[in-house]
């Protein structure tokens, strides 16, 4: 069976099926392409022999109310689907409009270690979006981010079912937009409230560099006049861009995580824009650097 230490923890079989459902929750499809919604990490572990021993899928859906851009305060409900599992060792999981992939094999104990390439298509206001003035400005191009990511995660930390994890992943956009350079971390822990039932917390932060800041919060003089100088022209600063935190709760309908089958996935999500990412006037004037979701999904594993 292969783990994901980058993927929130949960015990045993209960974290894959849960968190793939998780994030379902949490991706938007490319129609609702402006939105550069929030997601799970997650990570799985071995508990007991189970429907996840060796090649294994799941396969979710789901839906958030989620804000139309980050820093927009106009919300709406946007749909998601999404796929993880292990095929010959290596795990997957696609991740929004993208894909994670896991090449360390499982070590014996309690001690877990993950690492692979990541990639990311953001299409991040490339359409049109709620707030009249912000469809003023030119639309962003969209851009293709590749990069890579790490994780190590201990289980049977205050119970037999427990685990928590610290990952951290960083991507480039490779596109030729200059979009440049984001860094992630989060610390996650996860707990197994029966054999079909979990709960955990999370927490994260993200630092950018100058380039991603200009490319995604600068305004410049041609985007400040196509808005009939409604909002000001702007320069970005790297540094970092948020912090963020989250709850989740997930269910077996037949109160087994471990034999596969249907479950149900719910979580919250807080967010607080800083720096460039929260005085920007795309934030500061036309938006609100406190960023709220809150997201459903249903998952089937196999």
């Amino acid at each position: 069976m292969k783990n994901h230490a980058r993927l929130p923890a949960v015990g045993g079989a209960a974290a894959l099926k849960f968190t793939a459902m998780a994030i379902a929750c949490m991706i938007a499809t490319p129609a609702l392409a402006n939105a550069d919604a929030p997601q799970l990490d997650d990570l799985a572990q071995p508990l007991l022999d189970d429907v996840f021993d060796g090649d294994y899928a799941i396969v979710a859906v789901g839906a958030g109310y989620l804000p139309d851009y980050e820093g927009s305060n106009d919300y709406g409900v946007m749909p998601g689907v999404a796929a993880r599992g292990s095929v010959g060792g290596i795990g997957f999981a696609t991740r929004g409009i993208g894909l994670e992939l896991d090449l360390v094999p499982n070590l014996p104990g309690n001690v877990e270690v993950s690492f692979g390439p990541d990639i990311r298509y953001r299409t991040v206001r490339s359409g049109s979006v709620k707030d009249d003035v912000m469809d003023l400005l030119p639309r962003l191009d969209k851009t293709v981010e590749l990069g890579f990511g790490a994780g190590v995660s201990v289980k049977n930390v205050l119970t037999p079912v427990d685990s928590i994890a610290l990952s951290a992943s960083t991507r480039w956009d490779v596109s030729g937009n200059g979009a440049g350079q984001s860094i992630s971390a989060q610390l996650s822990y996860f707990t197994a409230l029966s054999p079909g039932m979990g709960a955990g917390l999370s927490a994260g932060t993200t630092w950018v560099n100058g380039d991603y800041a200009d490319y995604y919060y600068a305004i410049s003089p041609v985007g400040s006049v196509a808005t009939g100088e409604q909002l000001p022209t702007y320069d970005a600063d790297s540094g970092f861009k948020d912090w963020e935190v989250r709850a989740y709760y997930g269910f077996d309908f037949d109160g087994d995580f471990r034999n596969g089958g249907l479950g149900l996935a719910l979580a919250l999500s807080y967010e607080r824009l800083l720096n460039s990412a929260a005085d920007t006037p795309l934030t500061a004037m036309r938006g609100d650097a406190n960023q709220y979701a809150a997201m459903i999904g249903l998952g089937y594993a196999f």
